[in-house]
């Protein structure tokens, strides 16, 4: 656990101050740029990483499971790099022939006025989306094998949040017009990946031998069947998580959809700490899967869920006793949003719970039954989805939404638990919750502070943390967490003394 530790602090760091411009950036971009422009652009970038799947052959997963095959510096990692770059490029040119063929069917599909002019006008960007996105990603989990997670993590969640909040003030105070706003606030991620390209050189990590070798090694069979499976997995996956963002525009508008974009930050807010320590998690499971190390796997697989339960209800307190002041922050129009993100966020909760059974499963012996359970779930999802938000408008999306992640965790769980009898759950686990839900009667004894609602946020937020923190910490329902507390208590009390 040291290696996470370390790591996890650096990444969490970084992740947590792209979350606060995150929330400047979801607060300003409807106000002065307009919802139907957030719902357009956030439908380009999700359209892109679904279609980046077919891209990447499925190798996002690849590349951390097969790295300790190839891992040698003296040798460049047998030109693992090279043989990535180059997969993924011969899928850029077949996915952008799919994508250019496919312009008439999504001009149909959103066929409103407001949506043929969007798609029609700036379809070509999708391309260039699909190319950031990919390489992107190629990078970041190549870093995140070499456990190298931090700076991935600032070039994505810090320096391009910020370059986005710089084109939405250049926008509002008139300084760039709507089409170099979007030009610019889509291409934003190449500047991401050029500091990744120099990191990877800075730290000699930037191997660029030939990536041939890798065709003629004995595990190349097994990766190229891993890939095949990886990809159905990871495009069901993506339908379960995103098809709702894909699915307004064509039912609804763009306006919903960039109502539902900014509530649904709001709810992944609670498993950034969940997405932040896969990064390190992954390569580690990976690794001792290669070594068939279960004691290593079920203390991994327990502890990590646990912590990032611990987090992500706290979070959850917080949205739900703010809900009215994030709608208010928001402005008019934005009050039907607000089960988005209660819905949202109980499905990111339960899949907070159930730690990382999808990476578990994923690089086991039996990864292909991942195929079966996300193809399933793809499926249920759309047609909920359909179903839903026809009868719900949003609301409808973001409880089809939190039912498919709720029932993909259940059959993941029960399966892993059948065949290596490994679960993540413990009686600590009702102990958070029960904090939480005391939180939550703590706040409704609350009166409202009529001064200011901002004053009134501040309070509720500040009392609801200090219980949860203090109980959490004080009855050691997370170990790690109130392990990590006292020795950094602990060194501030000594530095104090001195």
């Amino acid at each position: 656990m040291g290696s996470i530790k370390r790591q996890g602090i650096g990444s969490g760091l970084f992740m947590y101050i792209g979350l606060l411009i995150g929330f400047a950036n979801n607060i300003l971009y409807p106000r002065m740029v307009g919802e139907e422009v957030l719902g357009f652009t956030n439908w380009l970038m999700e359209l892109a990483m679904l279609f980046t799947l077919l891209a990447s052959f499925g190798s996002n997963a690849t590349i951390i499971r097969f790295f300790p095959y190839f891992k040698n510096k003296d040798e460049q990692h047998s030109g693992y790099l090279s043989f990535l770059f180059l997969l993924r490029t011969l899928g850029l040119l077949a996915t952008g022939l799919v994508l250019y063929l496919a312009k008439d069917f999504l001009l149909r599909v959103y066929g409103t006025d407001e949506g043929q002019t969007f798609v029609d006008d700036y379809y070509n960007l999708l391309f260039v989306a699909l190319a950031m996105v990919a390489y992107l990603e190629l990078l970041e989990n190549y870093l995140a094998a070499l456990l190298r997670p931090r700076v991935p993590t600032f070039f994505r969640d810090v320096f391009a949040r910020v370059l986005a909040l710089g084109f939405i003030l250049a926008y509002g105070f008139g300084y760039i017009s709507l089409s170099a706003f979007i030009v610019l606030y889509l291409c934003r991620f190449v500047a991401s990946i050029a500091g990744m390209l120099g990191f990877t050189w800075y730290i000699g990590e930037l191997h660029l031998r030939s990536g041939w070798p890798v065709f003629r090694k004995p595990v190349f069979k097994e990766i190229a069947s891993y890939s095949f499976y990886s990809v159905f997995a990871s495009l069901g996956s993506k339908i379960t998580t995103k098809i709702d963002i894909l699915m307004i525009p064509a039912l609804l508008n763009y306006a919903a959809a960039g109502i539902y974009t900014v509530y649904m930050f709001f709810a992944q807010v609670i498993i950034i700490p969940h997405q932040g320590l896969a990064k390190i998690a992954s390569p580690l499971l990976a690794d001792a899967w290669k070594r068939e190390d279960f004691d290593e796997i079920q203390d991994l697989y327990s502890r990590l869920a646990l912590s990032n339960l611990a987090v992500g209800i706290l979070i959850y307190v917080g949205i739900l006793i703010n809900l009215d002041h994030i709608a208010t922050i928001l402005g008019e129009g934005f009050e039907t949003g607000k089960m988005v993100a209660v819905f949202l966020g109980l499905g990111q909760l339960a899949h907070a719970a159930n730690g990382y059974n999808g990476l578990l499963l994923n690089y086991s012996p039996l990864f292909r039954y991942d195929l079966l359970f996300k193809g399933a779930t793809a499926i249920l999802t759309i047609i909920t989805n359909y179903l839903f938000i026809n009868w719900l408008g949003i609301t409808g999306a973001a409880l089809a939404t939190a039912l498919t992640i709720v029932l993909i965790n259940v059959f993941i769980q029960s399966f892993i638990y059948r065949h290596y009898q490994m679960h993540p759950f413990s009686w600590r686990m009702l102990g958070l919750a029960g904090v939480g839900l005391a939180c939550l009667g703590v706040d409704y004894l609350i009166p409202v502070w009529e001064w200011h609602f901002l004053a009134d946020l501040v309070l509720r937020s500040g009392v609801a943390t200090l219980l949860y923190c203090t109980a959490i910490i004080g009855l050691r329902l997370t170990p790690d967490i109130s392990d990590f507390f006292w020795e950094y208590f602990g060194k501030a009390r000594a530095l104090l003394k001195r």
